[in-house]
């Protein structure tokens, strides 16, 4: 009996542990997560979901039980985090369905709150939190086995679904701050592939330019919905606008350094980026807001002439596909402006090159007059000697 109360003790112990342990943090970093507590490797794992259950059940409200399903989501990171450096495989694997469920649950509750009215903290919490994610989750690829790798690719696409549900909620409340997650989140796509790019892996770059691409046409879905709202984009237009500019440039740059089998990717995101911006200026020239940004894209300038044409067939195919002929005729023309510039520049640098090879003949010298007369005479002399 004294056994049996002894074990009830433990066992009431060990779930309110593993409850005080889901919360507790390291310090206060970006992409620091909290502690992992009880790990999938250890005996007393069990103890761990039953504690989670127990947590989300004394959470009242769709609110509080989104807040908690979070916390609980960045726990499994952490058990995914930990589970990658042991080697652990099917322990990273069973982390990350762990990670996925909750996060499932987040989206699930957060939905509920919104439509009672009480989205928005939660929503913005939700975004900014599964940004961290994908960069932790990034990390971890890197470094457990290919045979865990499937699992983590499914997290990283649970993290972006899990950030695009939170950001089109909060659209609907604060359009200006959803669109700056998401702009945000986009740059650190781009930054992650200038990162890869260094390090010469085309897999990795590949993979972030897909993200980035991904967050580009969710940007176009959060404009719809505030346009469905009858809300006012303006300032949303303006940051896209000034934004896309920084991103143009950051593509550019990775144009110039990546492998050529990369570079289809980088030529898709800028063609994709191009019309994006241009419906953007085309909007904010209609309404008289385009202010100090440029209307051109200089940054097409660095780029190598049979790449700009390649993003010129890109441009029309994207164009076409949505049947959009002004923001077509202008991109074209845009393009073949810098098409014209560096086929000049080009010129001008093969005429420069070959001007430099060309080395003028050195002038013979002048014989004086006695050697004049001395090779003369000694002319005559051989033909005096020749005569029989």
């Amino acid at each position: 009996m004294k056994l049996k109360k002894f074990g009830l003790i433990l066992l009431g112990s060990l779930i309110i542990t593993s409850l005080l342990l889901s919360g507790t943090a390291y310090a206060q970093e970006e992409e620091e997560l909290p502690d992992p507590g009880i790990t999938p490797d250890s005996p007393f794992y069990f103890l761990d979901n039953w504690g989670k259950n127990i947590g989300l059940f004394f959470a009242f409200g769709p609110e509080a039980k989104a807040r908690k399903a979070l916390e609980y989501a960045e726990e499994r990171l952490a058990e995914v985090q930990a589970m990658a450096v042991k080697n652990r495989i099917r322990e990273v694997e069973q982390a990350t369905n762990g990670y996925n469920e909750f996060l499932a649950i987040v989206a699930e509750r957060a939905e509920e709150a919104r439509q009672q009215g009480v989205s928005d903290n939660i929503s913005e919490k939700v975004a900014l939190a599964t940004s961290k994610h994908l960069s932790v989750l990034d990390r971890v690829k890197e470094t457990v086995p290919e045979q865990a790798r499937e699992a983590i690719a499914q997290a990283r696409e649970a993290s972006i679904n899990g950030q695009q549900n939170a950001l089109r909620a909060l659209a609907r409340e604060r359009l200006e701050r959803a669109a700056e997650i998401n702009l945000a989140a986009i740059e650190g796509r781009l930054n992650r592939a200038r990162v890869q790019t260094e390090e010469g892996n085309t897999e990795e770059i590949e993979e972030a330019l897909d993200d980035a691409d991904k967050m580009f046409r969710f940007g176009e879905e959060i404009s719809e919905i505030a346009q469905g709202l009858g809300k006012d984009t303006t300032t949303v237009e303006q940051l896209v606008a000034q934004a896309t500019s920084a991103h143009l440039e950051v593509l550019a740059e990775i144009h110039e350094k990546v492998p050529e089998q990369a570079r289809v990717s980088i030529e898709n995101a800028i063609a994709n980026l191009l019309v994006n911006r241009e419906r953007v200026v085309e909007a904010l020239k209609n309404k008289g807001s385009l202010g100090e940004i440029p209307e051109g894209t200089p940054v097409l300038q660095r780029i190598q002439v049979e790449a700009l044409e390649r993003i010129q067939e890109k441009v029309q195919e994207r164009v076409q596909e949505e049947d959009q002929e002004r923001v077509q005729q202008e991109l074209q023309e845009r393009i073949q402006e810098a098409v014209q510039e560096r086929i000049q520049e080009e010129i001008q640098e093969r005429v420069r090159e070959d001007t430099s090879n060309l080395k003028p003949e050195a002038p013979k010298p002048v014989a004086s007059a006695n050697e004049t007369e001395e090779e003369e005479t000694s002319g005559l002399r051989r033909t005096q000697d020749q005569k029989p």
